[in-house]
């Protein structure tokens, strides 16, 4: 039997005694946490469960990562849950592969392991860190501008995540070059090699197989064309880039450092 999940199934959340009103901030630092399943979660857990119990093994087939590893250790113990047997016999396996090509699927199937504990409070470690601190800055700093500004209440929540800070970091990053960015000119060389249906080179000095300053050549109706790449992508200078372009022309061949 194969079947799927759609990420984590369980979610992390402070009991209803540390509501927003009902305790300081700082007191989530070290408030219980409690694991639920999210209502659109439960057809899920409840499918797990019940294909659980026909098992005689289970087979983890998840990412391999830290997160698929936590996802793993989630689907493990909903199985168990629903049939507590693979625990006790050692059942439960987990599937190493980095494709999904047959070879690939087949070299994991051979060689099974056991779900990385170290991962896996990795992760949890992470996730608890990240709703503690998350949660309390949250509740802190808006609670504080409420009372501080009028109409500040309207305003909704002034939300704090770890993660939101360094992604917000690279969005302004990438404004910023946005709005400074002072386009310039550049001129860069192209060569190309026009090649007969048999694949030989079109021998012509000029018309097929030639470079060329900030252009393209022109398309021929026999067999195909061949870009090459100049290392040097682009140069600012255009006196500089003719020069080059004339000693291409007099040199009269070129040497292709790799391909």
């Amino acid at each position: 039997i194969t079947t799927s999940v759609r990420g984590h199934l369980a979610s992390q959340e402070f009991g209803p005694a540390y509501g927003w009103t009902r305790c300081p901030p700082i007191a989530l630092f070290d408030a219980p946490i409690d694991t639920s399943y999210r209502e659109d979660m439960e057809p899920l857990e409840r499918m797990l469960r019940d294909l659980a119990r026909s098992a005689s093994a289970l087979i983890l087939w998840l990412d391999c990562d830290r997160e698929g590893e936590a996802i793993s250790d989630e689907v493990r113990f909903v199985c168990l849950k629903g049939n507590p047997r693979l625990g006790t016999q050692n059942r439960v396996f987990r599937a190493k592969f980095s494709t999904v090509l047959p070879g690939e699927i087949q070299r994991a199937l051979r060689t099974l392991g056991r779900v990385n504990e170290n991962f896996v409070q990795a992760v949890q470690a992470r996730s608890e860190h990240d709703l503690r601190v998350g949660a309390a800055f949250t509740r802190f700093q808006t609670l504080r501008l409420q009372k501080k500004f009028d109409g500040f209440c309207d305003r909704g929540v002034i939300s704090y995540g770890p993660c939101q800070f360094p992604t917000l970091g690279f969005v302004v990053e990438r404004w910023a070059r946005i709005e400074t960015f002072i386009p310039e000119d550049f001129w860069f060389l192209e060569m190309t090699i026009q090649l007969n249906e048999d694949g030989s080179v079109v021998n012509s000095e000029h018309d097929n197989s030639n470079a060329v300053v900030n252009g393209y050549n022109r398309q021929s109706t026999q067999g195909r064309t061949i870009r090459l790449n100049w290392k040097r992508v682009r140069l600012y200078d255009r006196v500089l880039t003719m020069a080059i372009y004339d000693s291409c022309l007099e040199s009269g061949e070129a040497v292709v450092t790799s391909l």
